[in-house]
């Protein structure tokens, strides 16, 4: 942003979106609305149901701001606890190679049959430890 005396300055990179108009309020309306986002909100969480199954650890999640799948996602994470999510205290469902948060190895289906499938193949990955 530069200075001038004539006005502000917008540099392309924080450049408004929109136009500025000139507006006349006679009487202020307040409106509250929530608005769901369609990517789930890493901060705003819920444990359904959680499974530890050797190092791996199963979990539904609900995401109440999230609007794809109801907010439930379905994940699998290697070397986690549910401890372990609890105190990074964010949970982003979304694959990862940041070291300092756990990120899932698999994600299934938010349904009976994908808790099914993510447990099949947690159990097939410890057979093959054997």
């Amino acid at each position: 942003m530069g200075i001038s005396i004539f006005g502000r300055s917008w540099s392309s990179y924080d450049k408004p979106d929109t136009k500025v108009v000139e507006r006349v309020i006679e009487k202020p309306v307040y409106i509250e609305k929530t608005v769901k986002l369609p990517n789930p909100d890493p901060y705003n969480w819920v444990v359904n149901q959680s499974l530890q199954m050797g190092r791996f650890l199963l979990v539904a999640i609900t995401y109440p701001d999230c609007t794809n799948y109801e907010g439930k996602k379905i994940m699998v994470y290697e070397n986690a606890t549910i401890n372990d999510l609890k105190k990074q205290r964010t949970v982003d469902p979304h694959f990862s190679s940041n070291k300092k948060f756990h990120s899932p190895i698999a994600r299934f289906e938010p349904t009976q049959d994908g808790w099914k499938m993510a447990q099949k193949m947690v159990e097939l990955l410890l057979m093959e430890e054997c």
